[in-house]
């Protein structure tokens, strides 16, 4: 960890070389743009265990400010001046994607096998939108201005992960003169509680002049863990997921990593709802009797219920399953500076619709061999642009990381695209 000792050390005039494991882990344990909870991370050399706690939220759009969701989900007030700065932003699709990720890793080194073993259990949170501009307008100001006109609501695409993930893996190094080699595996058990999957093909709204009547035409699915409220520790879906790593370093020159998380499928067969539909409809509203004889019983003769239902999809409870938005993470580093400054370049992938692969730089300057601060800049994916910013702290048993990939838009949540935040609290023993 940063708190292990400089490269060198004068003692009584002489230079004492430190170990390569130890250097390695103060040099490479923070290049990635997030925190690697399984894999990014190694035990300080006068340790056998390593224990964690983390938090870590991360939402990328290139539409849509991260206050709109927190307003969506705390119930609070969403002004009309954030959905029109929006609308503006929206040049033919909204795009956004946002994880939480935040438990407890365990951590043991095994000095016989030369290799350590983790033991995690993490609370997951994944959402990802894709809709038209047209789809967005509807929403959130209503069918008027599509008088005469029909608003496009093809194509939109909602998923919505909550679940609880129990892992297991390994990591170990190779070292083969000059070179060494880093190989992780790590396998998940996920315990979803609930999930929504909504998906639309060809549909649309027109919207006659005046009001006088609507034509939907539409092609829904949407597919449910359970339908209404869950519980944290429900059994409403379940699946399995790994995650790989695999790392290339010339000694204290340069290391090349590929991570692979997140990979792994989910069955729903407790609980499943779906509802399913291909539909054309005419609505021109209800006609009432003669106002002149209007009585309590007049509701009863309108039929409100089936002439409503006539347009609504069809009911089932089958079950499904889905393939897990995995990720991917190549990243090259190299120590500069004398080991007091590491420069990382990486590129990540996402498996999201229409997701380009995001570049990031990050500069992790050590002030002290026990303080880092790191600065980081990259583009791609559902973001434009995220600034990122980092501050690490170690003690003789405890270190501390905060940072955030996105620092402008944690600080204006309802003006700039995205957010994201990380905690991390450690102690090793």
């Amino acid at each position: 960890m940063l708190s292990a000792a400089d490269s060198t050390e004068v003692v009584k005039g002489k230079k004492i070389k430190f170990s390569t494991n130890e250097n390695n882990s103060r040099l490479y344990n923070y290049t990635n743009s997030g925190i690697n909870y399984f894999f990014n991370e190694d035990l300080r050399d006068s340790a056998t265990w390593r224990s964690t706690v983390c938090l870590d939220y991360a939402a990328n759009s290139k539409e849509m400010p991260a206050g709109l969701v927190f307003g969506l989900l705390f119930k609070q007030n969403i002004t009309r001046g954030l959905i029109d700065r929006i609308d503006g932003r929206i040049n033919d699709r909204l795009r956004f994607e946002d994880q939480l990720k935040t438990g407890y890793t365990l951590r043991h080194y095994v000095k016989r096998l030369d290799c350590s073993f983790f033991f995690t259990f993490n609370h997951r949170q994944m959402r990802e939108l894709s809709a038209g501009k047209e789809a967005f307008e509807l929403a959130f100001y209503g069918n008027a201005r599509f008088e005469g006109d029909s608003a496009d609501l093809s194509n939109i695409r909602f998923y919505n992960y909550l679940y609880n993930q129990v892992s297991a893996g390994v990591k170990k190094k190779f070292d083969y003169g000059n070179y060494q080699m880093d190989v992780g595996l790590g396998l998940s058990f996920l315990q979803v509680f609930n999930q929504q999957e909504i998906r639309t093909g060809h549909s649309s709204i027109y919207t006659a002049v005046d009001g006088e009547y609507l034509d939907f035409n539409y092609d829904l699915t949407f597919n449910t863990a359970k339908e209404g409220a869950t519980k944290f520790g429900q059994l409403n879906g379940i699946g399995g997921s790994g995650d790989f790593h695999i790392a290339f370093m010339n000694k204290n020159k340069w290391k090349l990593s590929l991570d692979v998380a997140d990979i792994g499928y989910t069955f729903y067969r407790k609980n499943p709802v779906n509802y399913s539909a291909v539909k054309s409809a005419h609505f021109a509203g209800f006609v009432l009797p003669d106002l002149t004889t209007f009585s309590s019983q007049t509701f009863d003769t309108l039929k409100l219920d089936s002439a409503v239902r006539s347009y609504l999809p069809t009911k089932s409870t089958n079950s499904y399953s889905l393939f897990m938005p995995f990720s991917v993470n190549v990243v090259f580093s190299k120590p500069l500076l004398h080991d007091k400054l590491v420069l990382s370049f990486g590129l990540q992938y996402r498996y999201l619709p229409k997701y380009f692969v995001y570049g990031f730089v990050k500069a992790n300057y050590f002030i002290q061999k026990d303080l880092l601060v790191s600065v980081s800049a990259g583009g791609g994916g559902y973001s434009k642009f995220n600034l990122g910013f980092e501050l690490v702290k170690c003690w003789k048993h405890f270190d501390f990381s905060i940072g955030t990939p996105n620092l402008i838009g944690l600080c204006a949540p309802n003006h700039y695209y995205g957010a994201g935040l990380y905690l991390k609290l450690g102690t090793s023993f």
